[in-house]
């Protein structure tokens, strides 16, 4: 199989897992139930990258990576969790989206980042970080996205 086939079907594979985490995690704020089967349990590795670090094992979540001081509004990471951000961002890994380092070393110097990115998480999109769509995440309560956005402008 060519390089360009597989990377295309890798693509697709991502963008489907994504569409299932979020399927699941509308399912979740009906049914609080299925939070504890969604939740994280390990982490992705593609072959031929470096790997950032052993999975968990499967009978307990895995701990994620210190983070900055959180804002005063709440647990920024404790909200990522809970709203499943963390399926497909991490810390300082890319996983399906961007690492939270990643977006702010992007919007440093951007004096409106918060509001933008809080926007971008509410309506979601595609282009910005490459074809694998952020999928739109209006469910979430704007004062949560802001919670978490503003934390991850402390990294």
């Amino acid at each position: 199989m060519s390089l360009k086939l597989v990377s295309y079907i890798r693509t697709i594979a991502v963008a489907g897992a994504a569409a299932l985490v979020v399927s699941a995690q509308a399912l979740a704020e009906v049914r609080p139930e299925v939070v504890e089967r969604i939740k994280p349990v390990g982490t992705v590795v593609v072959e031929g990258e470096e790997k950032a670090a052993a999975p968990a094992p499967a009978a307990e979540a895995p701990a994620a990576p210190a983070p900055a001081a959180a804002p005063a509004g709440g647990d920024a990471q404790a909200i990522a969790q809970a709203k499943g951000c963390l399926a497909c961002h991490q810390v300082a890994v890319k996983v399906v989206g961007p690492s939270y380092t990643d977006v702010a070393a992007k919007y440093k110097s951007d004096a409106n980042a918060v509001d933008t990115l809080v926007a971008k998480v509410k309506a979601g999109g595609v282009g910005t970080w490459g074809q694998i769509p952020m999928p739109p995440q209006a469910h979430v309560p704007e004062a949560d996205i802001r919670t978490v956005v503003e934390w991850i402008m402390t990294m």
